[in-house]
């Protein structure tokens, strides 16, 4: 229930919900989830294509241009693509991020799925992945999406985000604890 309270809590979380009514009704989220998370992963990665978004300077005439040659390409679904270019029409292209996230938090609850990032300083392997998120569905009793990232300015442990909360072992937040517990005196 949190996410959910985490959803309705962002504006773009209009668009989101009203696009996954569409893909309840005609029983299309998990093919539409896939997209959105292509998208999303596109977003993130360094090509500066969301800070585009963000960059007000821009019409959103020629954001929707750019969006349309990006959506022509990737090949995204109808309903997902007109979302888009409705959100950007009407000035929310800077939210595509958060769209993203609201609508596969949506999916994930849709499923009685939680997603859990870990961040680790190098890169785990596929069977230290598992293990951790078998242990976190036998505590939490749901099925668990873990996506794993690598920070090396972490140094070791890790972080563990599950819904807001932040579970931070790593050595670089001892580091910064200490630092804090010297400035106080």
């Amino acid at each position: 229930m949190q996410e959910i309270n985490e959803i309705n809590s962002k504006p773009s979380a209009r668009y989101a919900l009203a696009l996954f009514s569409l893909c309840e009704e005609d029983k299309s989220s998990s093919e539409i989830e896939k997209h959105v998370i292509n998208l999303r992963n596109i977003l993130k990665s360094k090509n500066a294509l969301n800070a585009f978004f963000r960059n007000p300077t821009f019409s959103s005439r020629d954001q929707e241009n750019v969006f349309e040659s990006i959506s022509e390409k990737i090949k995204l679904p109808e309903q997902l693509n007109n979302t888009i270019c409705l959100m950007i029409r009407k000035g929310r292209g800077y939210d595509l991020m958060n769209f993203s996230e609201d609508f596969l938090k949506l999916c994930s609850v849709n499923k009685n799925e939680l997603t859990v990032h870990v961040k680790t300083a190098k890169k785990m392997s596929s069977g230290k992945v598992e293990e951790i998120r078998k242990s976190i569905e036998k505590i939490t009793k749901r099925t668990i999406r873990l996506e794993a990232e690598n920070d090396p300015s972490i140094i070791a442990g890790l972080e563990l985000k599950v819904g807001s909360f932040l579970f931070n072992s790593s050595i670089n937040s001892k580091l910064e604890s200490m630092k804090n517990i010297l400035k106080r005196g």
